[in-house]
């Protein structure tokens, strides 16, 4: 997501550690995850930064992630104990339009969302020119997808950032900004080739849906983002999903200012002690004073 001169600001009095102490960083006692680590991944290249999605193998060790540039990255974390300490064979690959090019305007590559597929296939979602398009691999020409009317709805800087897929390969799509009612968030599910409104989620108005997955136990993690003028502050909900049920909702972690930077791109997975694990990567806007972070949490078992 494209930020206002404000977020600039206050990621200015974030570095310089105004915002970033204890008292206004908070940590929720009472929630589920437990931190694992925060790992600030660094890369001089000019691609490098504004990620917004991320997925990984079932063992959380292979990554791909996209950007809001336009760019779809790979690599490998490599971990000491359960921390991650760096990213390795790190390739990247332009995300080209559907006639094979890179496109030139930035507002046309603002991809966003991110889902793998079984077979290898990602699913990305665009904001700027609002668009689902599918890819083969990484740096693939893109493919077209089905579109609801309903979706032209979405504001500009509100579209299609949280994508997930089930455990049966059906893909969901969560708008940013919602389309109507601002207490709740549409989810909608591509069946058969067109996108239908499958149900709704409560929605805090502060919150906004920016990241999602579904976890090897089937559930819907929800990673969600609020800007106040002053910094960032992160949340992330849990959903059982029975088709067009839901239920159980619950909050696993609620942090405030200066505890991470941008978080907006989640994947779930479940480590060799058995336990879900939340692996998430923040979106630095390409400002110095911003961090690529990549955190993770674990759930209790």
């Amino acid at each position: 997501m494209r930020h206002s001169f404000a977020i600039a600001v206050a990621a200015c009095f974030l570095s310089a550690g105004l915002l970033a102490g204890r008292g206004l960083g908070g940590s929720n006692s009472d929630d589920l995850a437990m931190h694992i680590s925060t790992y600030t991944w660094r890369l001089h290249e000019g691609w490098f930064g504004g990620f917004s999605g991320i997925e990984l193998s079932a063992d959380g060790r292979q990554m791909v992630a996209i950007s809001d540039r336009g760019m779809f990255v790979t690599g490998d974390f490599q971990r000491a104990g359960e921390a991650v300490t760096s990213v390795e064979n790190v390739k990247a690959f332009p995300v080209l339009n559907t006639s094979g090019k890179f496109p030139a305007k930035a507002g046309l590559r603002d991809s966003e969302g991110l889902v793998l597929q079984k077979d290898g296939a990602l699913t990305v979602s665009f904001e700027g020119k609002h668009r689902l398009n599918r890819f083969a691999m990484p740096g693939a020409k893109a493919q077209g997808m089905p579109w609801r009317k309903e979706f032209n709805q979405m504001k500009l800087n509100g579209g299609f950032e949280a994508l997930a897929i089930n455990n049966w390969g059906k893909i969901f799509a969560i708008p940013e900004q919602p389309i109507g009612d601002e207490t709740i968030a549409q989810v909608f599910t591509l069946k058969k080739g067109q996108w239908e409104k499958t149900f709704t989620l409560p929605r805090e108005k502060q919150f906004q849906p920016v990241g999602a997955d579904f976890g090897p136990d089937g559930r819907l993690y929800l990673l969600e983002r609020d800007f106040n003028g002053l910094g960032f502050r992160v949340q992330v909900r849990s959903f059982a999903i029975d088709r067009s049920t839901v239920s159980d909702e619950k909050l696993l972690l609620r942090k405030g200012i200066g505890s991470h930077d941008n978080l907006e791109g989640i994947a779930v997975w479940q480590d060799k002690l058995g336990r879900i694990r939340l692996t998430m990567i923040s979106d630095d806007n390409f400002r110095l004073v911003q961090r690529t972070e990549i955190v993770e949490y674990a759930l209790p078992q």
